[in-house]
């Protein structure tokens, strides 16, 4: 295990955590800001922020104490409605926003349509970490423009939470503990940077342990990577990039993506035994359509029973924590319209750039039209109606929920919809008709 010299080296300033300005020849570039909850109210939820081009996307999801889906939210806006400082954890989407009074930050979402909204005070307790020297970019330079693909990372590990969540237009106190970070690259995260890859981060006592295995794309030689740090205290005590560790993913049901059970053994001189984690309940699955193949991103929380030797000192303890998974699926030819021809989770500048669009228009007011919200259609017998004899299948596809908030000259206006400009005509023409 590396033993860091000198953490310091390693300490993400607030400007890591505001926006990067991406050079305008990666037309594909990315920017996430994400935040996992783990309440001890049993209550999950999960808060980011996302840059697409010219896009702003909120997205809030909640899991009660049951386990059911409470809040399943994805807003998008403009670039115009985004504010943002160049050197400070301060950004705004609409209403929504992150602002720090670093190394601490206040989230709050708000999504009045869905009576739901998240207002979290988010304090650090482990200091805020750059993924790697000399700026947490892996894989790549960001000022090396030769070098198309770069991944960069900052995190803070482990995070104090207080605060409110809003199910239903009911507010409800809560506390517990989490992770936050900030992500951004170049390009198409799982077509160009990675095959797959393993996430975790496990409270320890004294420790706290935060790993990434993933398989590089071909850019990378499809080189595995196995980065693994652990916090003592509150600062960063070790840092291995080729660790040894092994993750077990098993118990995956026929059909499914999501492993029942996580298994991680560790064979380090310095840390040994195993984390295993049991399934607990579902936070997200997601299904990005990646340029070749199709990727599932599953964010659950499970039961983990970690059991190792730290420097020679015994650690058993239990805890619930959010673990990620995301890896390639077997093309599946029983996919439905709307996966073939809406992959709206993945989308370009290049995409926006469709011609305009004609529209059907008799100068009176009406009910539905192209510039409607996909949900408000959807939600109307007879623009459902119009909707499926043209999409057959969108009502009922999971994913349709990802443009719920874009209208439908938005959403149908992207190339890779498959929906013509001649098409989109005639569907507003349908639905300017229903009175």
């Amino acid at each position: 295990m590396g033993i860091v010299f000198d953490p310091e080296l390693y300490r993400a300033t607030e400007k890591h955590f505001a926006p990067y300005p991406m050079p305008s020849h990666y037309p594909d570039a990315f920017q996430t800001w994400h935040t996992d909850m783990v309440f001890d109210n049993g209550y999950y939820a999960t808060v980011m922020f996302t840059f697409m081009g010219p896009l702003r996307v909120v997205m809030l999801q909640i899991v009660d104490n049951s386990g059911s889906i409470a809040v399943e939210s994805i807003q998008i806006f403009p670039e115009e409605e985004c504010r943002y400082a160049e050197d400070a954890y301060d950004l705004n989407i609409a209403d929504n926003y992150f602002r720090a009074n670093f190394p601490s930050l206040v989230l709050h979402v708000a999504d009045e349509s869905n009576r739901a909204g998240a207002d979290i005070l988010v304090e650090s307790l482990v200091m805020p970490t750059i993924s790697e020297l000399p700026d947490g970019v892996g894989i790549g330079r960001m000022n090396t423009p030769n070098m198309p693909v770069s991944i960069a990372w900052f995190f803070m590990p482990w995070n104090r939470l207080t605060g409110t969540l809003t199910v239903d237009g009911v507010e409800i106190p809560v506390s517990g503990y989490g992770w936050s970070d900030h992500q951004y690259g170049t390009d198409d995260f799982f077509s160009k940077a990675c095959h797959y890859f393993y996430w975790a981060n496990f409270p320890l006592g004294d420790h706290t342990l935060t790993l990434f295995e993933a398989q590089g794309a071909a850019a990378q030689g499809f080189r595995n990577f196995k980065w693994l740090w652990d916090f003592k205290g509150d600062t960063l005590y070790a840092y291995e990039r080729n660790a040894d560790f092994y993750v077990y993913a098993t118990e995956i049901e026929p059909g499914d993506t999501v492993p029942k059970k996580l298994t991680y053994v560790f064979e380090d001189s310095r840390i040994r035994g195993k984390v295993s984690c049991t399934f607990k309940t579902l936070i997200q699955k997601q299904p990005v359509d990646a340029t070749h193949y199709k990727v599932m991103l599953n964010r659950s929380a499970y039961d983990c029973h970690a059991q190792l030797t730290i420097d020679g000192e015994k650690v058993d303890t239990t805890f619930v924590r959010i673990l990620e998974a995301a890896y390639s699926l077997d093309p599946d030819p029983d996919r439905s319209a709307l996966q073939q021809q809406l992959p709206v989770a993945q989308i370009t500048q290049t995409d926006l750039k469709a011609e305009s669009v004609p529209a059907y228009d008799d100068g009176a007011p009406h009910r539905l039209s192209i510039q409607s919200k996909l949900k408000a259609v959807l939600n109307d017998t007879e623009g459902n109606a119009v909707l499926e004899r043209y999409l057959p299948g969108i009502s009922n596809d999971p994913n349709t929920k990802l443009g719920y908030g874009m209208t439908l000259k938005m959403l149908f206006s992207m190339p890779k919809t498959g929906v013509s400009k001649e098409m989109l005509a005639q569907m507003d023409a349908e639905l300017r008709r229903i009175k």
